[in-house]
């Protein structure tokens, strides 16, 4: 498939995924919390040059003037097979993490596939680590207590930013080139529903789950995997499957602390729980849950006026999870 079928195919189902958000964001209550502010940074980090936004929620607390108040910063990636999906998408989850903690929540709108394939996004997000940790005192932000989150494709970017940052921060390191960086430390990954492993077909993912609940339908994973390989890259990469990733390099690149929530009705869901026991294997902390009932996404969906007690669960055990790490910093 040309690169500009797929960019079509694309614009497409980013308009249809759009219509979907927007009927969850603004006709679903409660409303979530709106953007508090937006900049437009470089990516620094891709061979790719170009630029993109962040994000900004904050809570009542938060103020930009000079302060020696600091916040602790949660850095989020959307969902949406690294093809389709916004920033603004997980504007609830936003809402959650400021109206119960102190933290700013920064959602990076990194570039998407099949214009920008593996691995721009990633490196994307890895420039917003880098340039929000750098702006730390003009933002207010206590960058020593730096988490990420990721739902779905972006759960997968939790994982993959965090050994890429891993990499970069050695390499700088080593070049002496760490100004404004030292400070920096990930302390947490809050996952929703990430793929661990590219190398297994979707056929297979599926095969997986007994109790498969579908939702995507497979048109749109072929767009997904079509556009964010559309360089034929290694699938064994620890930057598309970090399941695969050598031990040592995990202990390295992830913090040691990780909240993990899947979906019983997800074909990720083995993948993802095989992960949760090898990551504890390595002696890592992995809090979180299997929701019971639920496919991929179910937190996204419209709710209108009924309202979303499994979505709520989720995240305020999450939230808790994050404030008792910032906590004990």
């Amino acid at each position: 498939m040309s690169r500009l079928a797929l960019r079509i195919k694309a614009f497409f189902f980013r308009t249809v995924q759009s219509i979907i958000a927007h009927l969850d964001l603004y006709l679903s209550h409660p409303l979530p919390q709106n953007v508090s502010f937006t900049c437009k940074i470089p990516s620094t980090v891709s061979s790719v040059p170009g630029s993109f936004n962040l994000l900004f929620y904050t809570p009542s607390s938060y103020s930009k003037t000079p302060s020696s108040k600091k916040h602790p910063l949660l850095i989020n990636f959307h969902g949406g097979g690294f093809t389709i999906g916004h920033a603004y998408d997980d504007a609830r989850w936003a809402t959650a993490v400021t109206s119960q903690t102190s933290a700013v929540f920064a959602s990076v709108e990194y570039r998407l596939a099949p214009e920008y394939p593996f691995p721009i996004g990633i490196e994307d997000c890895v420039s917003a680590v880098l340039w929000l940790w750098k702006q730390a005192d003009e933002y207010n932000l206590d960058i020593s207590k730096t988490a990420f989150s990721g739902f779905s494709a972006g759960g997968n970017f939790a994982y993959a930013v965090s050994i890429r940052l891993n990499q970069e921060l050695e390499r700088l390191r080593k070049e002496n080139k760490l100004d404004g960086l030292e400070d920096g430390k990930l302390v947490n990954l809050v996952v929703f529903y990430g793929s661990t492993d590219y190398t297994e077909s979707r056929a297979g993912k599926d095969a997986s789950n007994p109790n498969l609940i579908p939702v995507i339908p497979p048109v749109l994973f072929k767009l997904f995997d079509k556009s964010y390989l559309y360089l034929n890259p290694d699938k064994t990469s620890p930057l598309l499957s970090p399941g695969l990733a050598p031990d040592q390099l995990l202990r390295d690149s992830f913090p040691e602390s990780l909240i993990m929530i899947n979906c019983a009705g997800d074909q990720l869901l083995a993948e993802s729980e095989i992960f949760r026991k090898r990551l504890k294997g390595l002696g890592k902390q992995v809090d979180g849950y299997v929701v019971e009932g639920v496919g991929h996404e179910w937190d996204k969906s419209p709710s209108f006026k009924r309202g979303n007690v499994k979505r709520d669960e989720a995240y305020t055990l999450a939230v808790k999870g994050l404030e008792g790490v910032w906590t004990s910093v």
